[in-house]
């Protein structure tokens, strides 16, 4: 008996039973609701031959926050997972060695300006007894000098008033960007120094894939380029990254690090998290696989049919297949499926053409993101 017969067989039996069980249901029609499905991504059969790198999943917008100049923490806002936004007050210092140098700049400022006002006053003097020829040009020259020194005090000390300015402003720790709170790595009443780390923040925009690679490995690689990820959770289940770039520079003299953008608006990947990178070997040219639960029989002829998931309208939309050899609990899929296509995983045959559905995301303890 060959693997096709084999597999009508078995997916024949398993409608059977389904069929049976669902007999003595109520069978009165309702409307369609959005149903959640498992989906997969239809990855290169070349990801099964292939060499595996450890990637770290990271933010694009992410910042290590700390305070301008040094001082006691008076207060922070906001803690560990918190959502902050572009601008929000996370964190303050104490006021009060910030006031005091704000007020004696400011006196600073009008002791030069009022030692200027003499200065200018005295130079007049000058200038009109040289003029009467009841002084010396050097006297007028000494008077000169001592009026330009008490412009550059004035300068001086309104360039310090605008620091100690800038310092009260500084006080305050504020978001530069939309997002959350990943790590407090100071407490209130602390005391820090000019540019210490008090609190990291990941923006809200979308999620990159950094790996450290062998220098000839990633020299084979275009950007563009779709490269299949992996979690240790789901290994079954590829999530697609596109090669944004390679950097110049080899590290240790062996390695470099690329940078990989999420190819998928379904996949959702977390700030953090560690993933497995699948880079195809040279001459891998097996077919993709798809679990065998994914698969319908055609009620036409011995081939198969599977869901195919359309992103643009949440729709799942069947599809004919060709299919290979069985490995296991998957099949080779010959032909009706292209890589990066995502296609309806388990639970088949309760769907119907044109069906409305929703990806199913497992719940974490991390997770926030909204469902695509």
């Amino acid at each position: 008996m060959t693997s096709r017969h084999i597999l009508l067989l078995t997916l024949s039996l398993s409608l059977a039973m389904l069929s049976l069980s669902g007999c003595s249901q109520d069978t009165t029609p309702v409307a369609d609701a959005p149903r959640a499905v498992k989906l997969e991504i239809v990855a290169s059969g070349a990801d099964q031959d292939s060499e595996r790198f450890v990637a770290q999943v990271r933010q694009q917008q992410r910042a290590e926050l700390g305070f301008e100049g040094g001082g006691r923490i008076a207060d922070i806002a906001v803690d560990i997972g918190d959502r902050v936004h572009a601008g929000q007050v996370l964190a303050r210092l104490d006021p009060e060695p910030n006031r005091l140098r704000l007020q004696q700049a400011e006196a600073n400022v009008g002791i030069a300006s009022a030692d200027l006002q003499q200065q200018q006053t005295q130079l007049a003097q000058q200038q009109a007894m040289f003029d009467d020829g009841a002084t010396s040009a050097a006297t007028l020259t000494a008077a000169k000098s001592s009026f330009a020194a008490s412009q550059a005090r004035v300068r001086s000390a309104q360039s310090e008033l605008a620091l100690a300015r800038r310092a009260v402003r500084q006080s305050e720790l504020r978001a530069p960007f939309d997002g959350s709170v990943v790590a407090r790595l100071q407490q209130p009443d602390a005391l820090v120094g000019a540019g210490q780390a008090v609190l990291q923040v990941d923006g809200q925009d979308h999620a990159q894939v950094v790996a450290t690679l062998p220098a000839a490995r990633a020299a084979t690689l275009q950007p563009g380029q779709e490269i299949a990820a992996y979690r240790s959770t789901a290994p079954e289940h590829g999530l697609p990254l596109r090669l944004r770039s390679v950097s110049t520079r080899v590290e240790g003299g062996a390695t470099v690090q690329a940078l990989f953008d999420s190819a998928s608006a379904v996949a959702q990947l977390h700030a953090g998290e560690t993933l497995l990178l699948a880079l195809p070997t040279a001459g891998s040219v097996q077919p993709p696989s798809v679990p065998l639960s994914a698969l319908i029989p055609s009620m036409g002829n011995q081939k198969m049919m599977l869901f195919v998931y359309r992103q643009d309208s949440q729709t799942v939309r069947r599809r004919q297949v060709d299919t290979g050899r069985i490995e296991g609990e998957r099949v080779q899929i010959l032909g009706g499926l292209r890589t990066g296509e995502y296609i309806v995983a388990t639970g088949a045959a309760f769907l119907h053409d044109g069906q409305a559905v929703v990806p199913f995301h497992p719940a974490t303890r991390l997770s926030s993101s909204t469902t695509p």
